[in-house]
């Protein structure tokens, strides 16, 4: 039997409150305040390490992953984040681990007791890394020795890695990906971006389909977002480069199998936002239950500015509604939630003394929204925010320097 910790150990590092506020950048990150964290020899802990991603098991369990001393650590909670049990190592082989906001560990429960894990681990040389994915048959308790997604041998990034698992329980990695920038390199032709690359699982994880390429020219360095339609269909949404050096979003189905897009793929946002270089701010996106994705993102285009919303429509292909969230400069991260037809966008802003995450809602499928609110405050640094819930309840998580993984009731 685990014994249980207290959930006020210890923490993990993040951007400044402040200073992380350079969208474009990704080097400045923090330690935990916490005075159990301060030590060396600081026991891993949930609140101690780097970058805790949560996600509610079929059996209503809470479960943690974060990266801390060159491992991945997994923990439950069976009373939603008040205590936790001590955790078991995911990698037990310690690797250089990418763990900042945007490229972080994921989990995903199955069906049967399965947990299943990844994360990318950075190789030598310049941003270059490798996918991993690791499973437990057993609700957490052990892992199998994890498994490698890389190009090939060389050098390559396949960074920035998403997962989901959907209704057949099949899972769905992808990435993003570099090996035809560094083809088209060596045969001295010109390649914008990087390649979104993705691989399946029929089996629980115990093996997957050869990774294939769902689109070339996605921009280098932001997140994927991941989420599956009423007729089970995976859909991607991430940040493309369109012609010339046009850092807007593209939508797509990930349908196992299928030939990579060929032409200039669907178009989900037109911000207009020409720059040379890759802001590391990816989007976020929830599906309702009429097949509308809802997507928010952040960008500094000509046309708009800030945080934005919009409802994309896959019968016309196109993004019928589109509102302006929060234009102000000191805003980020913002993150969108369909809960019981209603939606829930949170997202963080500095207010000049602390940094707010503010929550709004809409109740009208994003026609209109409520004035946003603060629901959590810290005056130090913090991660990105996030959703997790069950089929009842719905919370934001966020992991602070000061205050450790909270888990902030929504919907109870």
């Amino acid at each position: 039997m685990r014994i249980l910790l207290l959930s006020c150990l210890a923490l993990f590092s993040f951007g400044s409150s402040a200073a992380s506020q350079s969208h474009d950048s990704h080097k400045e990150t923090m330690g935990s305040l916490l005075e159990e964290c301060l030590t060396p020899t600081a026991l891993p802990s949930v609140h101690c390490g780097r970058t805790p991603t949560a996600v509610f098991g079929t059996n209503g369990d809470l479960y943690v992953v974060y990266s801390q001393h060159g491992h991945i650590y997994l923990t439950i909670s069976s009373d939603q984040g008040k205590t936790y049990q001590i955790p078991s190592v995911v990698n037990r082989i310690p690797e250089v681990i990418y763990d900042d906001g945007e490229n972080r560990p994921k989990i995903a429960p199955g069906k049967h007791n399965e947990v299943f894990v990844s994360w990318t681990h950075k190789t030598t040389g310049r941003y270059s890394g490798e996918v991993r994915f690791a499973r437990s048959l057993n609700g957490g308790e052990t892992f199998d020795t994890p498994m490698t997604f890389s190009s090939d041998n060389s050098l390559i990034s396949n960074r920035f890695e998403t997962m989901i698992v959907d209704q057949q329980g099949r899972i769905f990695l992808v990435w993003i990906d570099k090996r035809d920038r560094e083809a088209a390199k060596k045969n001295n032709r010109s390649y914008a971006g990087a390649s979104i690359y993705y691989a399946v699982s029929n089996d629980s994880g115990g093996s997957f389909q050869p990774s294939r390429k769902l689109a070339d020219h996605s921009c280098e360095c932001c997140r994927i977002a991941l989420d599956i339609d009423n007729s089970d269909r995976v859909v991607a949404l991430w940040r493309h480069v369109y012609p010339v050096n046009m850092r807007d979003h593209a939508i797509s189905y990930v349908i196992p199998g299928s030939l990579p897009i060929e032409t200039i793929p669907t178009r989900a946002s037109d911000d207009g936002w020409q720059i040379d270089g890759c802001p590391h701010h990816g989007p976020d996106l929830s599906i309702d239950s009429k097949d509308q994705a809802h997507m928010v993102w952040f960008t500094q285009g000509e046309k708009n500015k800030g945080l934005m919303y919009g409802r994309f429509d896959f019968e016309n292909k196109q993004t019928l509604l589109l509102r302006s969230i929060d234009d102000s400069p000191m805003a980020a991260r913002p993150q969108v939630q369909v809960f019981d037809d209603k939606l829930y966008l949170m997202w963080k802003r500095f207010n000049g003394e602390s940094m707010d995450l503010l929550l709004s809602r809409s109740d009208d499928e994003g026609q209109s929204w409520s004035t946003p609110e603060p629901i959590a405050s810290t005056n130090n640094g913090s991660d990105h925010p996030d959703w997790v819930g069950t089929s009842q309840q719905l919370f934001a998580s966020w992991h602070t320097q000061s205050e450790g993984l909270r888990l902030i009731p929504v919907i109870q």
